[in-house]
């Protein structure tokens, strides 16, 4: 049988791009640990968000390689920012950063919002927004060579594709959900389960929400077909965000 697994493109590491693209994440994610730090949420929630944030990084170790395999997305091989090598793909420090930030920060801020009584038309306003944000994002890397999608990859019509982003925000909203169910029963020493709890969230989300598009990419479907198992898997999105949505709405009109 012919294979259907399209090889990845080759491409050089790009500087100073790739450079400033890692100053950047690391001032932004040094913003948000300044923020916790000096103000009320060190004090109010502790540890929660640097703990979080470690987490966070170390799913992408986990997880980062393998879904860049099955999504198909590429990394230059040879890069002087290199964090690790994993299952063919070249993993810069921007990566696990960018996961602490975003994913991590996301999170945090959807546990804060359903904790203080967010309606359903709250979370969903704050889905899309934060998917616009992983947009940019994503575009951005693509735009200055440092990565990009390749393949026949449906909803890719300017910058990074669509569905893609809407993954990423349904990972974060899941963790903050997460969050917001087991929080009252992590005090102490238990926290430290949040280190391990991202790269179960991360991991179930996106690869429950990535299938149909993962196997159009990866099967040699029609164009046809594979931009309605990119519709698909951002259906299956807002599925995930409508519970969370409803969760967060009963906890508003029944506030524990």
């Amino acid at each position: 049988m012919e294979s259907t697994i399209v090889p990845m493109p080759v491409m050089p590491a790009p500087e100073p791009a790739g450079t400033v693209f890692l100053v950047g994440t690391c001032i932004t994610m040094a913003g948000i640990l300044a923020w916790w730090a000096l103000g009320r949420e060190r004090r109010l929630r502790g540890w929660v968000l640097p703990l979080v944030f470690a987490g966070t990084a170390l799913s992408a170790v986990m997880i980062e390689p393998i879904y860049d395999n099955t999504l198909l997305y590429w990394y230059p091989a040879e890069n002087p920012l290199a964090f690790f090598h994993g299952y063919e793909r070249t993993i810069p420090w921007y990566v696990p950063l960018g996961y602490a930030w975003f994913f991590g920060g996301s999170a945090y801020l959807v546990w804060r919002v359903i904790e203080s009584g967010a309606s359903a038309a709250r979370i969903w306003q704050l889905f899309f927004a934060t998917a616009a944000v992983d947009w940019l994002a994503v575009s951005i890397c693509e735009w200055l060579d440092l990565s990009a999608f390749y393949g026949n990859q449906p909803f890719h019509l300017f910058g990074s594709p669509v569905w893609f982003s809407f993954c990423d925000a349904t990972g974060g909203f899941v963790l903050g959900a997460a969050l917001a169910k087991l929080m009252p029963y992590l005090s102490g020493s238990k926290r430290v389960w949040l280190l391990i709890l991202p790269s179960f969230t991360y991991a179930a989300t996106l690869g429950s929400t990535t299938a149909p598009v993962s196997l159009a990419l990866n099967s040699a479907w029609s164009p046809v077909m594979t931009w309605l198992a990119g519709a698909a898997t951002m259906a299956m999105c807002m599925i995930a965000i409508h519970v969370i949505a409803q969760m967060a709405q009963l906890r508003q009109e029944s506030p524990l």
